[in-house]
């Protein structure tokens, strides 16, 4: 069995120049990770108390941001072959940095999640093609 090469046809090519929009529209991408699972670990925590909150955390804590990954890696990704079309992956892209959003402003972050959701949407408006 061989490896892929870089030409082959299954997968698309990745894109020859990234530029600045490009690594902020990156950077939100690690934020939005990350304020999912600070979120996911507050949201468990305000369940009550003892082991119950802790477990609630921990699970939340990794089911939000995996949750968002599936997603990015299903249908966002440059390399998926399952890639949305514009306008399509732009929608999809901002119902996630909303959401996420929502999720921190219900965690007690809201400033952070009004941060990440306005510059992560912007972001990838900016990188957006066809």
């Amino acid at each position: 069995m061989s490896a892929p090469t870089r030409h082959d046809q299954r997968r698309p090519e990745p894109p020859e120049h990234v530029g600045p929009a490009d690594l902020l529209a990156f950077c939100c991408e690690l934020a939005l990770l990350a304020l999912l699972a600070v979120s996911g670990w507050r949201l468990g925590a305000a369940v009550g108390g003892g082991a119950g909150s802790v477990v609630a955390s921990v699970v939340l804590l990794v089911a939000l941001p995996a949750a968002a990954v599936a997603v990015w890696g299903r249908w966002l990704a440059r390399t998926t072959r399952h890639r949305l079309r514009q306008p399509w992956r732009l929608v999809v892209q901002a119902t996630l940095f909303v959401a996420a959003g929502a999720l921190a402003a219900a965690a007690g972050l809201p400033a952070w999640g009004a941060g990440v959701a306005v510059v992560g949407v912007v972001a990838f408006a900016l990188t957006r093609e066809a």
